[in-house]
């Protein structure tokens, strides 16, 4: 089972710049995983999703750093909590290329239940073909457009939980550029 993909609709409205008064420009980039952990008696399953947030202006909607989102299921007890956070920390995201991130945050949970501590030292590498989306609107009065390209990625270095060791299921580094103009 996914979580939502609302760390990657997050992920790409890294920043906002004003060329002029009717124009808007954003542009970022980010890393991304997709992770889950099961406890040795396989009652509770934890699943989530990362993103690693870079932007060009520093102006942005969203602030740079480590967006996290998941939820714990604990079947043999019946309870479950979901969690959600942001924090600063090193990082570089380059291109579709490379990025790392080094830090740690506690994650509050939404829920009422526990709040979770992450810890990373990841690394992410692009691989494989680059995919590549195209989209714009355009009526009398606005032209919206958007430019989106991501890759897959490897993972590498180590990432754990309350202490315990994280499996990445998936991973990508992504790239947007994207705009409004009005009249």
């Amino acid at each position: 089972m996914r979580t939502p993909m609302l760390v990657l609709a997050l992920a790409f409205v890294p920043s906002t710049v004003a060329a002029s008064p009717n124009v808007s420009i954003v542009t970022g980039g980010a890393a991304l995983a997709s992770f889950e952990q099961v406890s040795d008696d396989g009652c509770v399953t934890t699943l989530g999703e990362i993103a690693v947030v870079k932007t060009r202006h520093g102006n942005g909607e969203l602030a740079d750093g480590l967006y996290v989102v998941g939820s714990t299921e604990d079947t043999c007890a019946g309870t479950g909590n979901g969690f959600a956070g942001y924090a600063d920390g090193v990082f570089q995201v380059i291109g579709l290329s490379y990025a790392r991130f080094t830090g740690d945050i506690v994650v509050p949970s939404y829920s009422g239940g526990e709040a979770v501590t992450v810890e990373l030292d990841l690394r992410w590498w692009g691989y494989g073909a680059i995919h590549r989306e195209r989209n714009w609107f355009h009526d009398d009065t606005v032209i919206e457009f958007s430019y989106t390209a991501y890759r897959d990625a490897t993972t590498s270095g180590t990432f754990t939980l309350d202490g315990a060791p994280v499996t990445v299921t998936s991973a990508r580094i992504g790239r947007q550029a994207s705009g409004t103009i009005t009249n």
